[in-house]
């Protein structure tokens, strides 16, 4: 009987090489947990951001077509802003045709002189402030469609719809900063190079 309980019994060396295996197998399944929160993430902010798309679309349908035409940009000065460390998004005096967005898919268009509101405005009329702005997005031209020169007489201007994220980040200790702003300036004051960015079809009708 001891002798076939001995056989029946694991040795102290398969306890260590089972334990080994067990914790080498919990380490790999725990570190798939980070890479699969990011994609969770990833996939409900890229809901948001076609969201965002669709509420561009209707509120240029309510706009006059000049209006909505000025929102619509040339893709030669958003790759000038591009290439620009200084490019300040957030500056509706310098660039009036950036939108900025909420989460929930609500947009905010610039008012300036024309109303002495001199803000982001959102689909209720009220200021969108900046740390409710999670997306940034420009409104480019596409000029193999709608060419540039042909807007006057256009009856349709096709565009395309670029959709940047995070606009705006929470601080530590209060308050929200642009993402990729460099509080210590230099010639890169503003990095937009790490934003995640998708692109949406649109049009507007004269």
């Amino acid at each position: 009987m001891t002798l076939r309980a001995a056989r029946r019994a694991f040795s102290l060396i398969e306890v260590v090489a089972a334990v080994a295996i067990f914790a080498v197998g919990t380490v790999a399944v725990l570190g798939l947990f980070g890479p699969v929160a990011k994609s969770v993430a990833n996939v409900g902010e890229a809901e948001a951001a076609a969201r965002a798309a669709d509420a561009v679309r209707a509120r240029l349908r309510a706009l006059p077509f000049e209006t909505a035409l000025a929102l619509v940009q040339d893709p030669a000065a958003v790759r000038a802003k591009d290439a620009s460390g200084t490019y300040n998004p957030n500056d509706g005096a310098r660039h009036p045709a950036v939108i900025f967005g909420r989460r929930n898919g609500d947009i905010g268009i610039y008012e300036g002189g024309e109303t002495g509101r001199r803000n982001w405005i959102d689909g209720n009329n009220a200021v969108l402030p900046n740390a409710e702005k999670f997306f940034e997005i420009d409104l480019i031209q596409n000029p193999t469609l709608s060419p540039r020169d042909q807007n006057a007489a256009a009856a349709v201007v096709a565009f395309n719809i670029r959709v940047r994220w995070p606009a705006f980040i929470a601080q530590p200790g209060g308050g929200f900063v642009q993402f990729g702003a460099n509080p210590a300036g230099g010639s890169v004051t503003f990095d937009h190079g790490k934003k995640e960015a998708l692109f949406f079809t649109g049009a507007i009708r004269r």
